[in-house]
């Protein structure tokens, strides 16, 4: 915990300040939304060039990260222009446990600094496990919004979910994120990945389309170019609010560095980028910077790890990233089968092994998997690969973590994952030809939950996806739920009997409304490994 002076007084009319938290009306939304929309082309060049003071907390405030007793709390300060850009300025929090902001339990103050692009992180201690609190930030006579967290809680009896990845900011707007924010039922958001995309205006998104321009407009490849991408995303009302409501655990996946990034480089990295190292260095410091989260004490990129949520629970959080071997060609057939391959690095490996193997061991229940990329097997035997970049393309490290939680015998395994831009529910089997009956589940060894893009374009809009997916009932019949059409997010719900899955899924990302349809529900029992329509 940064620790700070704690004899300053309260924040001066804390009601006045209180937003965010009710609901909208769509009518209401779409009013203030259309306006919102039409003035953006100013808005971002505003950003970049205003003289205004007074508009300190230009990017929101968030919350990530929560344990049972703490919490971290996050903002950035925008120094107006009438200050020296490299002075540090000195920003104070506060955490309460009514939205009033009158019954403070916490309060601080810490520097932001030209060092940390002027983002602020506080880890907050010493609070209640399963509580509401509300905390905002004071700098230079300005009030930030007031913030909504929530630590875990330990009587394990509940927990509730948003799984979510890939938004990318010219493709469409967040209205995903805003029917999350509309939420009141929530413990944390899970993010899996794609929170940004390093790509220039108009490689994968056009802002011509909506008006939504990126910075920088050419791809994110320096430190600064990083920090920029983040400042745009993090202008956007819909996320703001989404952070502003709810603790983020978030794990990053390609795009916040490289399309198709792997430990020694990416497939959207050249020579003429520069050397891999310093890029991904500098993609992950702004991660860092920008991000709720805690950050570990040991060097180097370290985005693995584990949240106990009592005896319900135990969400261990992969990074499929930074560690894995260099993806190979399809049609490589040697590469593919080679046994030493690695889709986490030794390191990170062993750890989830300890992880899987203490918390069967322990009284946990179940025992979820926050990672990137699709974990159960599509590729019939003998075909070529289908996603090279996804656990299949890496079949021996799969099969190390199966046969380890079959011969460890872990039970209540459920896999969250994005990257795909669609909508999966399957089980997960060994082999999904030799040994596994779709009809009753056996053979499977664990479930996989798959959430769709907040706003990148769908896995049909790929010509010939759609009309191909028929087949997936031939020889895939593990996969119960395939939806390739629509951008949304997976509620997950966690109880000691039974982990509930539902889909919802928003009409457009063209322009702003906060309309979700609920499309799916799929169940999985304790002790089954499988998944059945609910």
């Amino acid at each position: 915990m940064i620790v700070g002076k704690h004899n300053e007084p309260p924040f001066e009319n804390p009601s006045a300040r209180l937003s965010g938290f009710t609901p909208v009306s769509r009518r209401r939304f779409i009013r203030d939304a259309a306006a919102s929309a039409a003035a953006f082309p100013l808005l971002v060049r505003a950003q970049r060039e205003s003289d205004d003071g007074q508009r300190l907390f230009r990017h929101g405030v968030a919350s990530g990260d929560p344990l049972s007793d703490r919490v971290i709390l996050w903002t950035r300060v925008t120094p107006p222009s009438s200050r020296s850009a490299t002075s540090p300025m000195a920003v104070r929090w506060q955490i309460a446990t009514d939205e009033r902001m009158t019954d403070v339990v916490g309060r601080g103050t810490v520097d932001a600094a030209l060092e940390r692009d002027f983002t602020v992180k506080v880890d907050v201690g010493s609070l209640r496990p399963g509580r509401t609190y509300y905390y905002a930030f004071d700098a230079g006579g300005e009030q930030s919004p007031i913030g909504r967290t929530r630590t875990l809680p330990t009587d394990g009896n509940r927990l509730r979910l948003a799984t979510v990845s890939c938004s990318n900011y010219p493709a469409g707007y967040f209205n995903v994120y805003r029917c999350v924010a509309n939420r009141d039922d929530l413990d944390a958001v899970v993010h899996v990945g794609d929170y940004i995309y390093e790509f220039g205006d108009g490689a994968y998104g056009n802002a011509s389309d909506i008006g939504r321009a990126p910075l920088p407009r050419t791809a994110s490849v320096t430190l600064d170019e990083y920090r920029q991408r983040y400042a745009v995303y993090r202008s956007d009302i819909d996320l703001q609010a989404a952070h502003q409501r709810h603790p983020f655990i978030a794990v990053w996946d390609d795009h916040e560095s490289a399309n198709n990034a792997w430990s020694g480089g990416a497939g959207g990295h050249t020579d003429a980028n520069g050397p891999w190292a310093v890029r991904r260095e500098a993609a992950y410091r702004a991660y860092m910077e920008w991000m709720p989260i805690r950050e570990a004490s040991s060097g180097g990129i370290h985005l693995y790890r584990g949240f106990r949520i009592g005896t319900l629970a135990d969400l261990i959080m992969l990074d499929t990233r930074t560690f894995r071997d260099k993806q190979a060609l399809s049609t490589d057939t040697a590469t593919l089968a080679r046994p030493d391959r690695s889709m986490l690095g030794a390191g990170q490996e062993a750890w989830l092994f300890d992880q899987l193997r203490s918390s069967q061991r322990g009284t946990t229940t179940w025992r979820i998997l926050g990672q990137q990329v699709l974990f159960a097997p599509l590729t019939p035997p003998g075909a070529p690969v289908l996603e090279v970049d996804a656990w299949e393309g890496y079949p021996a490290a799969r099969a190390r973590l199966l046969d380890f939680i079959g011969t460890e015998r872990i039970a209540n395994v459920v896999v969250l994952t994005g990257d795909i831009h669609s909508s999966w529910a399957s089980d997960v089997p060994r082999d999904q030809l030799l040994g596994y009956q779709a009809s009753t589940g056996a053979g499977s060894l664990a479930v996989e939950f798959v959430t769709p893009a907040i706003s990148s374009p769908p896995l049909f809009s790929i010509a010939g996806v759609r009309e191909r997916a028929p087949l997936l009932r031939l020889f895939a019949p593990q996969v119960k739920y395939l939806d390739g059409e629509r951008r949304g997010y997976a509620l997950v719900d966690i109880t000691p009997e039974r982990v509930i899955t539902e889909w919802y899924h928003v009409p457009t990302v063209t322009e702003r409304t906060p309309t979700e349809t609920r499309s799916a529900r799929f169940v999985c029992e304790r002790g089954s490994a499988r998944i059945v329509a609910g």
